[in-house]
């Protein structure tokens, strides 16, 4: 089994590519209304697992100072080439989300999306250091895979010994095998978990939230209609009855 960032490593040049159909482009207008529901005013953000770059970029463009981080090179450089292209300042970074560069109290924010902490080998390790980085009052604020959806996808298919290792290991293998051979580990949550785990690591949960709850859609209808249907995704995402039912869930913990 590999690692995330060979995974990425491999995809980096189609990565984008991928998350161009409608579906995706609502779940991205969904996290950018709960981003902005928690990050009022401009400061010092880091972007934990950049990927190529697309929430290093959005803060970047909203006048936050951006320090974007990520153990996948590949990913790095084509979100360093997206930066120079948009003419904006972010300095990318080779790291381990596990073990930051970075001083005590450095940051406002800390974004952990595209699921990292699921995919992390040592989550609480992420959060003990995004808490060190952070300023007292700083927000963290994540995405992970939802451990509800995996669960009813392999009870539905029959896949009864993938819900097993699911809810016995708490663990499962993933990757897209149309673009790579490699798979990789990912942890996913139940939303009752994200409370005790940031209780942990010296959080307050100040908010939990599921991101594309209504899936399936018409994806023509959608493809017309994205802002609209992002009114409904928002106005319902705080329901708990919509926690089991998106692929990722969204929250955020303020450091004490």
């Amino acid at each position: 089994m590999r690692e995330s960032w060979e995974y990425y490593n491999e995809i980096a040049g189609r990565y984008d590519y991928m998350y161009e159909e409608a579906y995706w482009k609502l779940y991205h207008v969904v996290v950018e209304r709960l981003i902005e529901d928690h990050v009022k005013t401009a400061g010092k953000a880091l972007d934990l697992g950049t990927g190529t770059g697309k929430w290093a970029l959005y803060l970047a463009e909203k006048d936050h100072e951006v320090v974007a981080v990520d153990l996948a090179k590949e990913m790095l450089k084509v979100a360093s080439m997206k930066a120079d292209i948009a003419d904006l300042k972010i300095a990318f970074i080779h790291s381990n989300a596990e073990n930051l560069p970075f001083e005590n109290e450095s940051f406002d924010i800390v974004l952990a999306m595209g699921d990292l902490l699921s995919y992390a080998k040592d989550p609480i390790k992420v959060l003990n250091e995004s808490h060190r980085v952070l300023k007292i009052g700083g927000s963290l604020l994540a995405t992970v895979d939802n451990a509800w959806a995996f669960l009813y996808d392999f009870l539905s298919r029959g896949e009864y010994m993938m819900a097993k290792r699911l809810i016995e290991q708490g663990e499962i293998p993933i990757g897209d095998r149309s673009v790579s051979n490699k798979r990789f580990i990912t942890k996913p949550y139940f939303s009752n978990e994200i409370e005790s785990f940031l209780d942990e690591t010296r959080f307050d949960l100040v908010d939990i939230a599921s991101i594309v709850a209504f899936y399936p859609y018409d994806e023509h209808a959608l493809a017309a209609g994205i802002s609209v249907a992002a009114d409904w995704e928002h106005k319902y995402c705080r329901n708990r009855e919509t926690f089991a039912r998106s692929e990722h869930l969204f929250f955020c913990g303020k450091k004490r």
